[in-house]
């Protein structure tokens, strides 16, 4: 398929349009080859994932966390062995961060909520003047615990959590990876949970006088079901090309 092609559709499809987001470039960071089948799907950007993607031979690669952000970044011995495999496998790169966070049906945080049996409600998760998840809802409640055994189930045995909210949860927020420090959201909107990706030194003692359940799913994690639900969706609409996700977790 047409690369550019390509490019366009997956960047109409998520909404990308003035790229919006303050942390990283979002769409195409780094060009390849014209014509492309394979793409590999991930994360996060390593040494570990473009060499597996590389052996597999992907003509794309579409990430969640991308190399480049508009504070800039220096070319150090990292980033230029890393940019060298792209160049030296003539492979496309595209990363979307805001946009595989907020997308109301492809994003990690719709996907969190429908895959862990709840409704997804209102925008939730406001900084840098947009909001990067969604609030859900369990319409006959759901306890705890179970919740807890979903999310294990969904994200594996590293989920943590601090409950000090109710045994019975209706009303929680999501936003996946690194978004502890909109606990304070979820206390002003008497949340009964909120889920993201980890937690800082402060978040125990803030939930536990909130009265609020927090659970982190870990950050990594919690952010691989944007780019699965991708994928998916792609190839439906093109059944000609071919997704790989390769899984590359970490500590966090």
């Amino acid at each position: 398929m047409d690369r550019d092609k390509l490019i366009e559709y997956i960047n109409k499809t998520l909404g990308l349009k003035e790229d919006q987001d303050p942390w990283l470039f979002n769409g195409l960071q780094v060009i390849g080859k014209e014509k492309v089948l394979k793409i590999a799907l991930g994360v996060s950007p390593n040494m570990d994932f473009f060499e597996k993607a590389a052996s597999w031979g992907a003509d794309m690669i579409i990430l969640h966390h991308g190399l480049l952000g508009p504070k800039g970044k220096r070319v150090n011995q990292v980033m230029k062995k890393r940019l060298k495999t792209l160049f030296d496998y003539n492979i496309t790169l595209l990363t979307y961060h805001l946009y595989l966070d907020k997308h109301e049906s492809l994003g990690n945080n719709a996907e969190i909520i429908r895959l862990l049996g709840g409704k997804k409600r209102k925008e939730f998760g406001y900084q840098d003047k947009l909001y990067w998840g969604y609030e859900g809802k369990f319409l006959e409640g759901l306890k705890t615990e179970e919740l807890l055994k979903r999310c294990q189930k969904l994200c594996g045995f590293k989920v943590k959590a601090f409950k000090y909210g109710p045994k019975k949860i209706k009303k929680f927020g999501v936003v996946s990876g690194g978004g502890p420090y909109l606990i304070s959201e979820a206390i002003d909107r008497n949340l009964d949970a909120y889920l993201t990706g980890e937690a800082r030194e402060s978040t125990e003692a803030e939930a536990k006088e909130a009265g609020l359940n927090f659970i982190y799913l870990g950050h990594y994690n919690s952010e691989k079901f944007g780019v699965l639900a991708l994928g998916k969706f792609l190839k439906r609409k093109f059944p000609q090309l071919e997704f790989k996700f390769f899984d590359v977790p970490n500590s966090l």
